[in-house]
């Protein structure tokens, strides 16, 4: 009887691989699903490679004896081959080139020798050329078993020479885990050749495997642990490796465009149960499709989806994907909580074939396209002016940096009381030489990410406060000009030295200038800001506060700072016509009295709401209805005309 203690010792190990598949949810991708059915059919040939050992022994054998011996000895080496074509197969997705083995012809090739196995056994059934199974001698080798290992040794040629081809695709440790399989079997074959009594072919298989399970298959660096999807960072890794390898892709973004929103209304926890809710609504549409697809997960909120099936219509799964998905998140949308999602959908390379424009693409989709189209093609969007700014937008900063195509636009601000306008808001535009007027929505995010928000607000205060001292505001009858200040300005530390050097070089009036902060400086306040802010003030700087409704502030908050005009947003103007909208303005506006703060009303584009925002005995109205923002002249020109000054001949 031969040494099974090898067989029977590799068992466990093909259950905790296993175990440790599922309890981790290593079970999504096609590499993965490939991997665990190879370790499936390895643990069954470890059992009938053990059973054998006791059906076979001892001599002679009964009639019954000989026929399950005979059935054991075929199902072993019908599947013992098959893990060689299933492992070939994993090798090939591991390494993002699977894509090369989907012709007719290529699987017909792979397949080819297995066939010819998979023959030689049926054929054993009535000539015992590969093995027998008798009575007297019990188990034993055929003459045509030679060509059953050739055929294996070929396998494992085949992918230990496609292993050394593909090294520069994986790291060297997944590299040296994937040979590993086949450096092993090789030198267990040949212990066995020499040394038939040492059962050790699928111990050692099944070392190779736990190796892979150890180096390649780790969830730990490809899974973001919060939701249970493929990382970020595994999503740029499988990228750059499908690139190199040429397979041709279709990758699904989807934005979801309110996500920072949701997750500071709901919290980090049930956020991540809801993005979890989301991916599972898709790949319920998806696998019940029966197409192959890696999701991987972008916080805050983007979903990237690998489809290799370059024949799906992924734009008419989205209805139903959307669906889906808001089914299973059922119990947030009774919290009022609203999916938003936007999805493009990318031919690779067909459409990109550069890494970072992928990438680009993927971050910037919620500032492309038309708005409220959930649904994009890359090849809509890439001939846009959106996209060629998008595309190239630290080049565009850095010429607004460096040579001066960062310009001044203003937009008035009507006084209701005295039905005069005695104020504007200073806004930035880009006026690029290759591609025209940018607006601020496309480069404050990219300036902000790439660190450059810093030297552009230098800029744009420089700007401000020039326009100030070559126009006598007084005369044009205007109190102050409105300037954006950024988080980050109001961090600096040397932020009152800056103002403070303008002031003195342009002969500023602190009190023709107002600054102007968002309610994100709630969430950023430091002893830097707050000193920043309190000194400004006591220079006799105003501040205001824009974008009021959007946020989560509440009336102590605002008693914090030294705030002298709140802003009240555009979405509380656009639902004031509801029944809960008006309530809600009306309660906004007598607060804001109460606390003695004056209020611009922002966004008011028509004579309706003109009329309902008189009602409400607000201080200023800023929108279309009266001017959208002018360049420097036009503003000056509308001034003139509309407060009744007689132009300077």
């Amino acid at each position: 009887m031969r040494n099974v203690y090898f067989d029977i010792c590799s068992i466990p190990l093909y259950v905790l691989i296993l175990w440790t598949c599922y309890f981790r949810r290593i079970t999504k991708d096609h590499a993965s699903r490939v991997f665990i059915r190879m370790n499936v059919v390895s643990l069954v040939c470890a059992v009938l490679d053990i059973a054998m050992e006791f059906v076979v022994n001892p001599l002679p054998l009964s009639g019954g004896r000989v026929a399950l011996g005979t059935a054991i000895s075929f199902s072993y080496l019908l599947l013992r081959n098959a893990t060689l074509v299933l492992y070939l197969i994993y090798v090939y997705a591991a390494t993002r080139t699977e894509y090369r083995i989907r012709s007719p012809r290529a699987r017909f090739m792979i397949w080819a020798p297995n066939a010819v196995v998979v023959a030689l056994l049926l054929i054993n059934f009535v000539r015992p050329l590969v093995f027998s199974v008798t009575a007297e001698e019990g188990y034993a080798r055929g003459p045509l078993m030679p060509l059953v290992y050739a055929i294996a040794a070929l396998y494992g040629i085949v992918g230990g020479w496609y292993c050394l081809r593909s090294k520069k695709y994986l790291p060297a440790g997944k590299w040296i885990a994937l040979i590993s399989v086949y450096v092993l079997t090789f030198i267990a074959v040949f212990v066995q050749l020499f040394a038939p009594v040492l059962l050790v072919e699928m111990f050692s298989t099944a070392l190779g495997l736990l190796m892979i399970m150890l180096l390649v298959m780790r969830p730990e660096e490809s899974i973001d642990a919060s939701v249970g999807i493929a990382s970020w960072k595994s999503y740029q890794t499988d990228l750059q490796n499908i690139l190199r390898t040429g397979q041709p892709v279709q990758i699904a973004v989807v934005q979801v465009l309110n996500a920072d929103e949701i997750r500071s209304y709901i919290g980090e926890d049930d956020y991540a149960a809801f993005i979890r809710s989301a991916a599972d609504g898709f790949e319920e549409v998806l696998g019940g499709e029966k197409i192959d697809v890696t999701m991987y997960y972008e916080r805050p909120g983007a979903f990237y989806l690998i489809l290799e099936d370059m024949g799906v219509d992924v734009p008419a799964l989205v209805p139903r994907m959307v669906k889906a998905a808001r089914e299973k998140m059922g119990a947030y949308a009774g919290k009022g909580i609203r999916f938003d999602p936007r999805f493009c959908v990318i031919r690779c390379p067909e459409d990109l074939k550069e890494y970072q424009d992928i990438v680009n693409l993927g971050h910037r989709l919620s500032k492309l396209g038309v708005q409220g189209q959930e649904v994009f093609l890359a090849s809509e969007l890439i001939g846009s002016k959106d996209y060629a700014v998008t595309n190239h937008m630290d080049e565009i900063l850095h010429r607004a940096i460096t040579e001066g195509t960062l310009v001044m636009y203003y937009q008035p601000i009507y006084n209701m009381r005295e039905e005069k306008f005695r104020s504007a808001e200073a806004l930035a535009r880009i006026d690029d030489p290759k591609y025209g007027l940018i607006s601020p929505g496309l480069f404050i995010p990219a300036a902000e990410s790439a660190g450059l928000i810093l030297p552009m607000g230098d800029i744009i205060l420089e700007l401000v406060f020039r326009f100030i001292s070559e126009h006598d505001l007084a005369r044009l009858g205007l109190s102050f000009i409105e300037i954006n200040l950024s988080v980050a300005q109001c961090l600096q530390a040397d932020l009152v030295a800056t103002v403070k050097a303008l002031q003195d070089k342009y002969g500023v009036s602190p009190s023709q200038v107002n600054f102007e902060v968002t309610e994100t400086i709630f969430d950023n306040l430091s002893t830097t800001m707050d000193k920043n802010l309190r000194e400004l003030a006591s220079l006799g700087y105003s501040f205001s506060l824009d974008d009021y409704g959007v946020g989560y502030s509440n009336i102590q908050r605002l008693r914090t700072l030294p705030l002298d005009i709140i802003k009240i947003d555009k979405s509380m103007v656009d639902d004031m016509f509801t029944e809960d909208g008006e309530v809600i303005i009306k309660n906004t506006v007598r607060m804001m009295k109460g606390i003695h703060k004056e209020l611009i009303v922002e966004g008011v584009e028509t004579k309706e709401a003109i009329e309902a925002v008189n009602a409400l005995s607000c201080d200023f109205i800023q929108g279309f209805y009266y001017s959208k923002p002018l360049p420097e002249a036009q503003f000056l020109r509308f001034i003139e005309q509309n407060n009744g000054i007689a132009a300077r001949q």
